[in-house]
């Protein structure tokens, strides 16, 4: 209900962008298509883009931006030793961030910011300026070289591949959680150079690990992570087949350290396929826990199913593998708040579906997930529940 009218004033800058370029059909130049007609989606999500002009050198373009997502989540959980039975439900704004996204100079120069919120978050003061989110400058000298600076999200494993906003599925998979310690500091303050030279890719960044409502305080240490990847569909005649692999040392870490604090290294590596309405992403992962948490393998499987150009299916089964017998943490948001089980073998399995009003614009989600994990001591041992979901998601 606060989502449509939210939507009808902003919009995303990216998706309307492109819905209004002009077509180029058919081998003969001269021919151009006449420009597509703008759907009601169109229209309504590309009222925030404030100014656009090419051909001015100085300022290309500058977008009001935001995302909204709404949940409601009821867990159902058995944890601990002696077992306790732990009951959470709430409904939470779980997102909602405005900011602007900028180009300069070209399109050489990009200024982005956004002001996370927090209106009403399970367990947390309700404040409108929560923290900044994405607050960096991205200087972009051809495909093969570009650098960002600021404070961003890190991209690690197949689950910061994308925006939350294009995610299928509620909550990224335990392993995320595990390297990033689920300390809500997920985006944080670096340096990245990054680029694609034919069908690879490359990517090399420095983090601080201390991080606040800004930039943080540069004394917990810096993380260094490393990712190559190639694109592979045109060897294999698909939509999308983006094979990648990310390498992250932790290094300095201290009592400062708030991020990337759990692993002195993490490893993934993972295959994001799709073809028609099949799509399925794999992924491997490790990590090499600190002290006496020992070290988290990963295995990750994820098929989806377009049903209708609407209706998508999509099922997620992870298999979390540990060392010792703690070495696993429940971290997930929902879960969480019911109980934060420890073990050593973590089997989880999500299964949903995604009904796209105005694609992943604007979109409903509903889902259901089950995590059993074993083989843990201690008062906080072990964890079996379910948790269904249901949600809106919007960004503009």
């Amino acid at each position: 209900m606060l989502a449509l009218p939210l939507a009808a004033a902003c919009s995303f800058l990216t998706n309307a962008t492109y819905a209004q370029n002009v077509i180029v059909s058919g081998t003969d130049a001269k021919q151009v298509a006449t420009p597509k007609e703008e759907s009601f989606c169109d229209k309504v999500f590309g009222l925030g883009r404030l100014y656009r002009n090419d051909s001015n050198p100085f300022v290309e373009e500058l977008d009001f931006t935001g995302r909204m997502q709404i949940d409601y989540y009821h867990v159902n959980a058995d944890s601990g030793a002696p077992s306790k039975n732990a009951e959470v439900g709430y409904f939470e704004i779980r997102r909602f961030r405005m900011g602007e996204d900028a180009w300069f100079a070209e399109r050489h120069l990009e200024i982005k910011a956004d002001v996370d919120t927090n209106l009403d978050s399970r367990g947390a003061m309700r404040v409108f300026y929560n923290r900044m989110t994405n607050l960096f400058a991205n200087i972009v000298v051809d495909d093969a070289f570009k650098v960002k600076v600021g404070k961003y999200e890190p991209h690690f494993g197949y689950d910061r591949e994308v925006s939350d906003t294009l995610q299928p599925f509620f909550e990224r998979s335990f392993f995320d959680d595990q390297v990033f310690n689920h300390s809500a500091n997920d985006y944080v303050t670096g340096a990245s150079a990054y680029g694609n030279v034919g069908h690879a890719g490359y990517l090399a960044s420095i983090y601080s690990l201390n991080v606040n409502k800004e930039f943080g305080n540069f004394d917990g240490g810096q993380s260094y992570l490393g990712e190559v990847n190639y694109d592979l569909k045109s060897a294999l005649g698909s939509d999308k087949a983006l094979w990648a692999l990310d390498y992250m040392h932790m290094g300095g870490l201290n009592a400062n350290s708030n991020v990337f604090n759990s692993m002195h290294n993490a490893a993934a590596t993972y295959l994001d396929y799709k073809k028609g309405a099949i799509g399925v992403v794999g992924q491997l992962g490790y990590g090499n826990g600190v002290e006496s948490k020992g070290d988290v393998y990963d295995f990750m499987v994820m098929p989806t199913y377009d049903i209708t150009d609407k209706l998508q299916a999509e099922a997620r089964y992870a298999l979390g593998l540990g060392s010792k017998d703690n070495s696993i943490t429940i971290l997930n948001r929902q879960e969480s708040q019911a109980a934060k089980g420890t073990g050593s073998t973590l089997n989880s399995i999500y299964f949903g579906l995604n009904y796209f009003i105005c694609s992943y614009n604007l979109h409903l989600m509903a889902g259901l997930q089950y995590d059993h994990l074993s083989g843990g001591t201690g008062a906080h041992a072990d964890f079996d529940g379910w948790t269904p979901m249901a949600g809106l998601r919007m960004f503009f």
